[in-house]
């Protein structure tokens, strides 16, 4: 009896550490935006708080490129958007999601405000700038 207690005790322990690391006034909102070969689920995604970020899942059938204005560059907390972003001429782009679940993230965490966004779907890694289909999303990000 007391070798199962322990073990339960050792199971909730991450959990139990977990809610004395965090910072009680920092509020953290994770979000993941699923790429079909249509659209996106949720169009609108709703983040809140200060530690925010977004995932871009690519279940689609084809290579995926996030696509944010350029002016969103100021809307995020850190100045350096790599590894996955990157700003080029009037746009923020990601690098190319393949299909099958391949994801993209937020570099930071972005101020509060409402951003709109595309998703470019192209058949192949060397269409990335003729994309078959432009998919429209917004970000709203609230305090």
């Amino acid at each position: 009896m007391r070798l199962i207690q322990l073990g339960v005790l050792i199971s909730l322990f991450p959990f139990l550490g977990s809610g004395c690391a965090s910072n009680p006034g920092e509020a953290n909102s994770h979000k993941v935006v699923q790429i079909n070969n249509m659209s996106l689920a949720p169009k609108v995604v709703q983040v809140s708080g200060s530690k925010n970020s977004i995932a871009w899942n690519n279940w689609s059938s084809s290579v995926a490129s996030v696509q944010l204005p350029a002016s969103m560059a100021d809307a995020f907390v850190c100045k350096d958007l790599r590894p996955q972003f990157v700003l080029s001429g009037d746009r923020i782009e990601s690098v190319q999601a393949l299909g099958d679940n391949e994801n993209l993230a937020t570099p930071c965490s972005l101020k509060p405000g409402s951003y709109e966004y595309e998703v470019w779907l192209s058949g192949s890694r060397m269409d990335r700038e003729n994309p078959q289909l432009k998919i429209k999303g917004r970000i709203e990000v609230s305090p």
